[in-house]
């Protein structure tokens, strides 16, 4: 039993031997591709490396850039309010705090906040991202803006006001120099 298995296994072998010869064009278009050698993986990979730090070094220069543009918004807006004296409201949406809270935005730019719990907190303006920044510029901008015309109106009524009592003033001015000097003799003793 043992030649007649051996002799079939040798029949069986004969046509594996031949099939890879049939299939062997198939087999080596994988293989003749390419070789993935190391040296290309590296060199791939130091490439990605350095795409990578140029990358990071532009986000970091952006990030830079930010900040830079908040702070010289911020020392802008300042002088501004500051001079003005102004506080304004901030809508709390724009915090996603509910609508019973407080902010205020005070001249020297700082945000008090005040829940409706009573607890209240004190931030800087530029402790926001540049989405809350933006949001709150673009709201308190129209109220800012209100306040001057207020306060241009203002002082136009009182400078208006002053100008009309120097005019009568320095019309009395101008009387008292015209009226004739009263010359009083002396008294001889």
């Amino acid at each position: 039993m043992q030649s007649a298995e051996s002799s079939d296994n040798k029949a069986k072998e004969a046509p594996e031997q031949t099939a890879p010869e049939q299939t062997a064009p198939e087999q080596t278009a994988p293989e003749q591709t390419a070789p993935v050698e190391p040296n290309d993986v590296n060199a791939k990979t130091l490439s990605q490396l350095n795409t990578l730090m140029e990358e990071s070094l532009q986000i970091y220069e952006l990030e830079d850039q930010k900040t830079n543009v908040i702070d010289d918004l911020h020392d802008a807006l300042q002088v501004i309010t500051e001079f003005l004296r102004f506080s304004t409201n901030v809508h709390p949406g724009i915090f996603n705090l509910p609508p019973d809270s407080s902010i205020t935005l005070l001249p020297n730019l700082k945000l008090i906040i005040k829940l409706a719990n009573g607890k209240t907190e004190t931030k800087k303006f530029t402790d926001y991202d540049p989405e809350i920044i933006t949001q709150i510029v673009e709201y308190v901008t129209p109220q800012l803006l209100e306040l001057i015309q207020a306060q241009k109106a203002y002082l136009t009524e009182k400078i208006t006001f002053l100008r009309t009592a120097t005019k009568q003033l320095s019309t009395l001015s101008q009387l008292k120099e015209n009226l004739p000097t009263i010359v009083m003799p002396k008294e001889d003793t």
